[in-house]
């Protein structure tokens, strides 16, 4: 083997610590490697969920929940981090009860939903981070299912630019990533170790900016719901 890409670090670690070991020119895509002499490439996740929460709060949103994808993964637990950090830079309570988490499956964020849409009234969020977009296209439904208007009752924004976001009856706010340039960028760079192997390379680790995609799923809060 003349290198390998490791996409993402979910369960098989001793894979890369071993390929380490051994020599074996490695990189990582999509989870930030700090404890590890390992070159890495990930996507920005605090900040993308930090722009997308505060771009709901610049509209006038204070009552934020956030659907989590599956905590166990690098990705979903930084962004559950953007969005408490986004929070309390605005002197917004944190409150539990509007945190759902799930496994990124569609079902369980069916449930989430269920659970976000039914909660009282005077209780319930005037919007909600979704942490994939495939997760926040269930919310729309269950939500269009149960009576509410998106965005007239409930704002949404995802992450991902999954294209699919674009075709239903509200196009999708989301966070764009550059998952493209990633997967470039972690070749080129897997080549130069590769052809570099006995010269000692230095350990890269790099963060690629996200881009929030403003589209239709979201509007400035009515007065009257505060």
């Amino acid at each position: 083997i003349g290198g390998v890409i490791f996409a993402d670090i979910i369960g098989n670690r001793s894979q890369l610590e071993e390929a380490l070991a051994s020599g074996i020119p490695s990189i990582v895509v999509n989870d930030y490697v700090g404890d590890l002499e390992v070159s890495c490439i990930a996507i920005d996740n605090i900040r993308g969920a930090q722009d997308a929460v505060n771009y709901l709060i610049d509209l006038g949103h204070r009552k934020i929940a956030h659907i989590t994808g599956d905590l166990v993964t690098q990705a979903a637990a930084w962004r559950f981090e953007g969005y408490k950090r986004a929070l309390k830079k605005n002197n917004i309570e944190f409150r539990q009860d509007y945190v759902f988490k799930t496994d990124y499956s569609r079902g369980q964020a069916r449930l989430a939903a269920e659970k976000l849409i039914k909660m009282p009234l005077s209780l319930a969020p005037t919007a909600v981070f979704v942490a994939s977009d495939s997760m926040a296209l269930e919310v729309m439904t269950v939500a269009r299912e149960l009576g509410r208007k998106i965005p007239g009752d409930l704002s949404i924004v995802g992450f991902d630019d999954n294209p699919s976001g674009l075709y239903g009856p509200v196009s999708l706010t989301t966070v764009r990533q550059p998952l493209i340039r990633m997967a470039e960028e972690s070749v080129k760079e897997l080549n130069l170790l590769i052809s570099c192997k006995d010269k000692g390379i230095k350990v890269k680790r790099i963060l690629l900016p996200t881009e929030l995609v403003i589209r239709e799923s979201c509007q400035p809060l009515d007065s009257s719901k505060t």
